[in-house]
């Protein structure tokens, strides 16, 4: 007798990233938003049954994206940014925190709902907020595009050497925690960046963390300064104090960018399993070449996009930044063309199947999570398709992306989102735009006064 399952899905083929490989003309059978079986379509539909079945005869599924660094409510500041603002030192201080502290309630959730929207869209299944103002109106844009998201909020005490209480400043995750796991919603703790907390904020994330059971994300070597800070304030490297002051033993422990960091960090990052969370276009823009290139077999890592202030969001065009950049940077070193292989790639972009949040995504195999992203086959621009995997990786992007399922339900469906009213929410956008024209004004009249009274503070 064939087992009733809440969802049978055929398509043209299945990536699975599990122990089945590519599977032509298969089949995944779905129950409880989990996954209870996949194989070939004769496989399943011998075994299966269910009175909802989803075909489709051109397409291949893919385990959903996992966007492991992202700053949700920074894309209002999208196009905003020119390469003077990127010499900022740094950016973050000057330009895009304050930004953050301009906006109100409501920017901050349209932000929050158009950021999700594109990201859904184009795959992403679960991500991570690198530390938002406004997280509750996250975790409200959250629940109502059904995305799965873990949530931080911006914690950061020591700002333009302005100082303020840690207590103070960790009450917006607490009061996350209060309402933890409602939906799909996980609350992360973070620390915004090594230069802008204090040791008793340190010491009070990693207590509760420990007390709340829960994981951190943070920047963390992004900038050259960040170390000589932290070499003159504590003696060492960043990681190495972290490590001293054991935030190395959270899990999960994330750690966005992590560009600048010695041999003796990276051994750190193996040694006790890290997160690595690559951003390849924005490091790239602010940073420089990643030693992922090298160690990329060695580490946990993953692909964020770092927000929609810089890129588009799309992690399937990451992918390919990244390869572009690894290749280039190993064969300059030893001319070598073997450097993170597509496999690679497309196992980064389900956050290592899972392992960088220790959570059963990013594969489709039984007892995984039902987070599945339909792509199309049969555009002109990227026929014929011989290696799926190579196709995902080296050609297709996120406008190929037709469907998307996360815990079994269709999010998005011939590329619409079923879950709100996309026009609905686009003119709120529209409406806000005036209001955010000025903010950007007037943050960038406050950048060229401190300019001109501060001559050393000058970026060209």
């Amino acid at each position: 007798m064939k087992e009733e399952v809440d969802l049978i899905i055929k398509a043209k083929y299945v990536v699975t990233l599990g122990p089945k490989g590519n599977i032509t003309r298969g089949a995944i059978a779905i129950s409880n938003g989990s996954i209870v079986d996949v194989g070939s379509e004769s496989y399943i539909l011998s075994k299966y049954k269910s009175e909802d079945i989803h075909e489709y005869k051109y397409h291949m599924i893919v385990p959903g994206f996992v966007d492991c660094h992202t700053h949700t409510q920074q894309l209002l500041l999208r196009t905003s940014i020119d390469d003077k603002d990127l010499e900022l030192p740094p950016i973050w201080t000057k330009y895009l925190i304050p930004f953050e502290n301009m906006i109100s309630e409501q920017e901050a959730y349209i932000s929050s709902l158009i950021s999700l929207m594109n990201m859904v869209k184009l795959g992403t299944t679960t991500f991570i907020e690198a530390g938002a103002p406004y997280p509750d109106q996250l975790v409200r844009a959250i629940n109502e595009i059904g995305i799965r998201g873990y949530v931080s909020a911006s914690t950061l005490n020591v700002l333009e050497d302005v100082e303020v209480s840690a207590d103070k400043v960790l009450e917006k995750t607490l009061n996350l925690l209060k309402e933890r796991r409602r939906g799909d919603v996980e609350v992360l703790f973070s620390i915004r960046q090594l230069m802008m907390v204090t040791e008793d904020l340190i010491d009070k994330v990693r207590k509760l963390c420990s007390e709340y059971r829960t994981g951190i994300t943070m920047h963390l070597a992004e900038y050259q300064c960040e170390v000589d800070f932290c070499l003159n304030r504590y003696g060492m490297r960043p990681l190495e104090f972290l490590d001293y002051k054991k935030l190395t033993g959270i899990k999960p422990f994330i750690a966005a960018h992590a560009v600048f960091l010695s041999r003796e960090e990276i051994e750190i990052v193996m040694s006790k399993g890290l997160g690595i969370c690559w951003c390849p276009t924005v490091d790239s823009y602010l940073m420089g070449n990643h030693w992922l290139g090298i160690y990329y077999d060695k580490v946990v890592f993953g692909f964020g996009s770092d927000g929609g202030a810089f890129t588009n969001l799309d992690l399937l065009h990451e992918s390919k930044v990244a390869r572009a950049l690894t290749k280039s940077f190993i064969s300059s070193l030893l001319y070598s063309k073997k450097a993170m292989d597509s496999k690679t790639v497309l196992t980064a972009l389900t956050g290592n199947k899972g392992k960088l949040l220790g959570i059963p995504i990013g594969c489709i195999d039984k007892g995984f999570k039902a987070d599945l992203v339909v792509i199309r086959t049969d555009i002109m621009k990227y026929i014929p398709i011989y290696n799926p995997i190579n196709a995902i990786v080296n050609f297709i992007e996120g406008e190929c992306i037709e469907h998307v399922y996360i815990n079994g339900r269709k999010v998005v469906d011939s590329k619409k989102i079923t879950t709100i009213d996309e026009e609905l929410i686009l003119n709120k956008f529209l409406d806000i735009i005036p209001n955010l024209e000025n903010l950007v004004k007037e943050l960038k009249r406050a950048i060229k006064l401190r300019e001109a009274h501060e001559p050393h503070y000058k970026t060209s």
